[in-house]
């Protein structure tokens, strides 16, 4: 059965979220695996272990930026977790952390097409596709959340 819970990372939990996002690195996600960045994504931002009975499939995590906006700026699960529903389950326990904000929103791959079914069948819609979001020479599109539909 899947009992699928979030765990606030720490600093601990430095070398695992490393292993995490390094395991999705490629041209349609940009992983967070320099030691700084890891240090500051962590202290930042609210990131979660995505945990299945206790073993760790993942991670989500979100930023509440100056304006009080959510931005979900993280989804990953490692491969051998894909395709099983865990990224869904996370997805809506974390947004209902994210809906109290006057605006959840996230940026994905348009070429992403699991996430970006994903997310649109979350009731995300697409607000703008952005070239060159990330100064990687590769397009975003901005989803926002439409409220109520969880």
């Amino acid at each position: 059965m899947d009992k699928i819970t979030l765990k606030r990372a720490t600093l601990e939990n430095a070398k695992e979220i490393a292993k995490i996002e390094k395991s999705a690195q490629s041209k349609t996600y940009a992983a967070r695996i320099k030691e700084q960045d890891l240090i500051d994504f962590i202290n930042n931002d609210s990131v979660f272990l995505i945990k299945n009975e206790g073993v760790t499939v993942g991670l989500v995590s979100y930023e509440v930026t100056k304006k009080g906006v959510s931005h979900c700026n993280g989804l990953v699960l490692y491969p051998k977790f894909r395709d099983k529903g865990f990224a869904r389950k996370a997805m809506k326990l974390v947004l209902k952390k994210m809906i109290k904000y006057p605006r959840a929103e996230l940026v994905v791959h348009p070429h992403n097409s699991p996430a970006v079914s994903l997310y649109l069948s979350l009731g995300f819609i697409i607000e703008d596709w952005i070239k060159n979001y990330f100064g990687d020479g590769e397009p975003r599109l901005m989803l926002v959340y439409k409220k109520g539909k969880i």
